[in-house]
């Protein structure tokens, strides 16, 4: 048998491929996250501004450490260590709580920046959807601990909601220069990364049970609806106004390049 089903949901809790599917997708955004940094850590070190803020140390290390934990929370299931499993999973009473006040912090810092252009200032609906995507789900799949295909569906989706940043920064330039201004253009080039990736958790679990769970389904909603909401208002001038008031900027016109 390849395959259990629980009774409670009619959905099948465990597949033979699923340790390979979900350590493969983890995987990808490790792959995501390192490679965007690294090129940008690369272009910041050949300017010469690698001096980042103490707060932007404490970000990476935080979010760091949640995709330590997740990559490492998925080998001890794939070898069966699930008491430890579950004992490690206690950090996430600590890691989300930081996770959600450095990320907000770290975008307010760098809105702060001199000179910072009003595109970037608007870009800050893209980094508190990120926030606010990944804390939600995080939350909810800590909660749903008790229910392991619910669990597992909610931790991965909320880890693909704040991945934009390492898929932006590999293509997201490029493809907004090419595709030019607009909604769809944009979501596009911000997103087309993250949306493969929940393609992907949900074509996995069509071709493997013929059918959707319903932790996925309400995992994607907010995942779309986080980032529609980033979208228009990255395009609202009211959202621009608040963004220079919360960042210092007062209401002067840098240009929007």
């Amino acid at each position: 048998m390849t395959s259990t089903t629980t009774g409670r949901t009619a959905f099948a809790a465990h597949h033979r491929h699923d340790h390979a599917v979900i350590t493969g997708l983890v995987l990808v955004i490790w792959l995501a996250i390192l490679t965007g940094f690294g090129i940008d850590i690369v272009k910041q070190a050949r300017a010469g501004s690698l001096d980042y803020p103490l707060v932007v140390h404490l970000h990476v290390l935080t979010f760091g450490a949640w995709l330590v934990l997740l990559l490492t929370q998925v080998v001890l299931v794939r070898t069966r260590r699930v008491a430890l499993h579950r004992r490690l999973g206690m950090a996430v009473l600590l890691l989300v709580p930081l996770m959600l006040i450095l990320g907000t912090a770290t975008a307010i810092v760098h809105g702060a920046a001199p000179y910072m252009p009003d595109r970037w200032l608007s870009y800050m609906s893209v980094e508190f959807a990120n926030v606010l995507g990944c804390v939600v789900l995080l939350t909810a799949g800590f909660l749903k601990r008790g229910d392991a295909s619910a669990h597992k569906r909610l931790m991965l989706m909320g880890t693909i909601a704040v991945t934009e940043p390492g898929f932006t920064r590999i293509w997201g330039l490029t493809l907004w220069a090419r595709l030019g201004e607009g909604y769809l253009p944009f979501y596009v080039s911000v997103y087309i990364g993250t949306l493969a990736l929940v393609i992907a958790v949900g074509a996995y679990d069509l071709v493997t049970r013929r059918r959707l769970h319903p932790a996925y389904i309400a995992a994607a909603l907010w995942i779309f609806a986080n980032e529609a909401m980033a979208t228009w208002l990255f395009y609202q001038p009211f959202w621009l106004g608040w963004m220079k008031a919360l960042t210092g900027h007062g209401t002067e016109d840098r240009g929007a390049s």
